[in-house]
């Protein structure tokens, strides 16, 4: 292994694209087991009916929430993360491969759910509210909208177009080894976007497999709660809830980087 006198003689880290399929095996591998927005939606749903899932991913969270009574429909545009999640059914699911913002289904439905910041990945207005004007027609009356949120933090408010905050997790696999995610986060006040980087470094346990690093990059939508509030009152739907933490804590704005809103259809 070379040693570097200086920082600036080391090499730059080089990151290879991050395909679908390697993505899902990352998501499932930090996701899978997580369980604390489970109460917001058991809260608030009904006992019956059947519920919309708006970016099921791997379906971790319908799997929790379906049963006989109450059947659920997943959908999401990555075939790798809808592959997973059909192959872990609790037989009260079902995955469908649609666009959140080009909804088309023949039923209605009593809830739709939009889980852990899917929402947010819509960065377009008209998107925005073509993902929600779908959301309204396919409830029946008086149907439930429950909705995570990302709002930025007032730390990172204040860090606005100075500097890019970097958090990192260590996540260990059987099959891969050691995975060492890293996020860095810039935020853009004048676009109301957060720009994130995750980076993947794989340093696998079995001797005859190598190092490797990816990476690939997202855009969230950074919306502070009231104008997220203001477009669900445009697109017919009134809130009833609001809360700033998994505990179901009232929210409460600049203190909190996570919003839960339970709304209905007025």
């Amino acid at each position: 292994m070379p040693i570097y006198d200086d920082y600036d003689d080391e090499p730059e880290d080089i990151f290879l694209p991050l395909s679908e399929e390697k993505y899902c095996d990352f998501y499932e591998l930090e996701m899978g087991g997580f369980t604390d927005d489970l109460p917001f939606y058991t809260r608030h749903l009904p006992k019956h009916g059947h519920i919309l899932e708006l970016g099921c991913g791997t379906g971790r969270v319908g799997r929790a929430l379906a049963h006989k009574e109450r059947q659920l429909t997943g959908i999401d545009i990555s075939v790798p993360m809808l592959k997973k999640a059909a192959s872990q059914d609790n037989h009260f699911c079902r995955y469908v491969g649609m666009d959140m913002a080009q909804l088309a289904f023949q039923r209605r439905f009593a809830a739709v759910i939009i889980p852990y910041n899917t929402l947010n990945l819509l960065t377009a207005p008209g998107s925005l509210s073509a993902c929600l004007a779908g959301c309204h027609s396919l409830l029946h009356d008086y149907g439930t909208l429950l909705v995570q949120l990302f709002v930025p933090h007032r730390t990172l408010l204040e860090q606005a177009g100075q500097k890019t905050t970097f958090q990192f997790q260590i996540l260990e696999d059987p099959g891969m080894g050691r995975v060492i995610k890293e996020i860095l986060r810039t935020y853009d006040a004048q676009a109301e976007t957060i720009h994130i980087e995750e980076r993947y470094r794989v340093r696998p346990t079995l001797k005859h497999r190598s190092n490797e690093d990816f990476s690939h990059t997202i855009e969230l939508n950074a919306w502070q709660e009231d104008r997220w509030r203001a477009l669900l009152t445009e697109s017919g739907f009134s809130v009833d809830h609001r809360y700033g933490e998994y505990d179901l804590s009232p929210f409460s704005p600049g203190q909190s980087s996570c919003l839960l809103l339970a709304a209905h259809i007025r």
